[in-house]
């Protein structure tokens, strides 16, 4: 894999984390302590980011570096939409039980 190729799928990968967590380019960019310009390059591949921005990548995302450089077939582009809306069905449920637990126990 080149390293054009990496920055693509690096830059794939941080707009679906991005989207995922529900964050503006803006937004993340004033978490990141990066321009919007920076990260608009770094999403469509045009710029490749130091070991430090990775690392700090993964941790606002909360995944490991090696996650960034997923290629597209193994993270589809629907991927970040389903496990959302996965995440909202488990909350929905929890808060559901919490509140059926908190109602027997009274």
């Amino acid at each position: 894999m080149t390293v054009q190729e990496l920055s693509t799928v690096l830059g794939k990968n941080v707009k679906k984390f991005r989207e995922f967590y529900g964050l503006s380019q803006e937004k993340l960019a004033e978490k990141m302590d990066l321009s919007v310009i920076s990260i608009c390059a770094i999403e469509n591949g045009k710029k490749f980011v130091r070991a430090e921005t990775l690392v700090t990548f993964a941790a606002l995302f909360k995944t490991d570096v090696y996650e960034l450089f997923k290629p597209e077939d193994i993270m589809p582009d629907n991927a970040a939409g389903v496990l959302a809306k996965y995440c909202e069905d488990v909350a929905k449920a929890s808060e559901k039980i919490k509140k059926e637990y908190l109602r027997k126990i009274k």
